[in-house]
């Protein structure tokens, strides 16, 4: 996979990019691909929950579920109403009575620990949602930069965040202090000036690295997309999956077609089929490839999760979007 900085060459290599061009480029560049890039996201990495029916892509930069500090984190939650049982606020009664009040287009019940100047009501597509700004939690040392958006779609609670990186409070001095008592010598925050920092930046006041933190927030907001969710196991299988057992296997479904690839090389490929005749027992994948037949039984299949049972010998391969 191309970078976006290599990506970008492309795009704009009538305008004056220099960088000396790999045969990869070039025919990246010949193929009409470069010239079909319409908008910057067009680049970016591509998340979808097919239960929950969302979309949303965010930049090469940022990193879904990653543990560096020092780099931007994406985190993507959707879960089913139903029994919901989270703390701070994410609970079935606190999600039904904001799911209403977000329908009159009304700020709901405190989930987490919003900072106040940062709460307000954000209109996605037909949908609202509460957004606010997390810097702290439970204690005066607690220092953290979160940018959430919450709201609810297809019975499912959707809380969508961006971690900014730790380095922020050495760029950001002027809104931290110390507690030595409690916290030593580590910078914490002067808690009366944390709505300040989130009105400096949505001015376009704060700091660079604090401010790319706060504008990427906005570019990965504007690109998400609601869909009904699809029941369709032709739908739901679409995409890539890595082998649980060895991350080197992975197996990809387009259109009707599976490929398997072992450390990038294509192995084979083949046409495939669901069928469930009876409507009752687990459906049935058969591909038919090189002039053999395999045939797997579905026994697990989510927007994360899909389990097969090769037939007959009944070993189960499980696979991780």
């Amino acid at each position: 996979m191309k970078t976006l900085s290599t990506l970008f060459c492309a795009v704009i290599l009538l305008t004056g990019c220099t960088a000396p061009i790999s045969e990869e480029e070039k025919e990246f560049n010949d193929s009409g691909s470069a010239k079909a890039i319409e908008d910057i996201t067009d680049l970016w990495q591509f998340y979808e929950d097919t239960n929950a029916g969302l979309t949303i892509k965010y930049p090469n930069n940022v990193t879904l579920n990653g543990d560096d500090e020092d780099s931007l984190r994406l985190r993507i939650s959707s879960e089913s109403i139903d029994g919901l049982e989270g703390t701070m606020g994410f609970n079935e009664e606190t999600a039904r009575g904001n799911m209403e009040k977000l329908r009159l287009g009304v700020y709901g019940k405190n989930v987490d620990s919003p900072i106040g100047a940062s709460m307000r009501v954000r209109n996605i597509g037909d949908t609202n949602a509460q957004e606010f700004m997390v810097l702290s939690r439970f204690e005066v040392c607690s220092v953290t930069f979160e940018r959430k958006l919450y709201f609810f779609h297809n019975n499912n609670q959707i809380v969508i965040t961006l971690v900014g990186p730790k380095s922020i409070v050495e760029n950001s001095p002027e809104y931290f202090t110390t507690n030595e008592e409690n916290c030593g010598t580590e910078q914490i925050w002067n808690f009366e000036k944390q709505n300040q920092f989130y009105t400096d930046l949505a001015s376009n006041q704060g700091s660079a690295i604090a401010q790319e933190w706060f504008d990427t927030f906005e570019d990965i907001v504007d690109t998400i997309e609601l869909n009904e969710p699809t029941n369709n196991p032709l739908d739901a299988l679409q995409g890539t999956w890595t082998s649980d057992d060895d991350e080197k296997s992975v197996i990809e479904f387009s259109g009707n077609r599976k490929i398997d690839f072992y450390e990038d090389e294509k192995m084979s490929e083949g046409v495939f089929e669901i069928s469930d005749e009876d409507g009752v027992n687990e459906p049935h994948l058969t591909v038919s490839s090189d002039n053999e037949v395999y045939e797997y039984e579905i026994i697990k299949l989510s927007n994360t999760d899909l389990w097969l049972m090769y037939m007959p010998r009944g070993n189960i391969l499980r696979y991780t979007r």
